[in-house]
């Protein structure tokens, strides 16, 4: 799997993270993980995240049966407003087109392989507005502390300035 991320190049198992937001939201991830191997749902508390982080964060729960799907829990107002839509409640599969689900499947597997975080960077579509670039954190989440049950993204967009016409 690590060769399918390698052939990658937005993708960085390195994290070679630009943004300070997503700087600090890996130092509270990795905090939150209090000596365990992944933290789970429950060691993630938003009023210790605190409101200069939530608006760039994202929740995706993991379900594994009848098959894998991924569902967005929480989606914060950086994110929906950037992208002019909140997709909170709605399925992976329902929402996003071939291209742009198999490469959130790519990073969710690599992430559900190898427990750790991942970061991405590349241009965010936007229907109907101007694209923009983005970079992204992905953190697993655990229940058990083996099994990925749930996924923070922290996601910073940088949007390209309205084009005069």
């Amino acid at each position: 799997m690590m060769s399918e991320i390698g052939s990658h190049p937005e993708l960085d198992p390195a994290l070679d993270l630009q943004s300070p937001i997503l700087r600090e939201l890996l130092r509270y991830w990795e905090g939150a993980k209090a000596g365990k191997p992944l933290p789970a749902r429950a060691d993630i508390d938003p009023l210790e995240i605190g409101p200069a982080l939530l608006p760039y964060i994202l929740i995706a729960e993991v379900e594994y049966e009848p098959k894998l799907r991924f569902r967005w829990r929480l989606v914060g107002t950086h994110i929906t407003e950037t992208l002019g839509r909140d997709v909170t409640g709605a399925y992976w599969d329902e929402i996003y087109n071939d291209k742009v689900l198999a490469s959130l499947y790519l990073r969710a597997d690599w992430l559900m392989q190898q427990l750790r975080p991942l970061r991405a960077i590349g241009l965010s579509p936007r229907p109907g507005r101007n694209a923009g670039s983005s970079e992204t954190l992905y953190l697993p989440l655990s229940g058990d502390g083996a099994t990925v049950n749930m996924i923070m993204l922290g996601s910073v967009y940088i949007v390209a300035p309205k084009r005069e016409g």
